[in-house]
């Protein structure tokens, strides 16, 4: 099964707060073609994704 995705907006932050409340982190955040992402295990072991998506132009908008 694929994992279960969350869209975020700052993933390196979400993953400092999570990580310090013990989630257990399958990766680290990642850069990937201007996005960031991360992935951990809920406490029942499903893998979930969690995304930044890429900004724009300098405007603060989100694509």
């Amino acid at each position: 099964m694929p994992p279960l995705v969350l869209t975020v907006d700052h993933c390196r932050t979400a993953y400092e707060r999570m990580r310090a409340a013990g989630v257990e982190f399958t990766q680290e955040p990642t850069d990937r073609y201007g996005a960031v992402d991360a992935g951990f295990r809920d406490p029942s072991g499903n893998g979930w994704k969690m995304t930044e998506p890429r900004r724009c132009g300098g405007t603060g908008s989100t694509t």
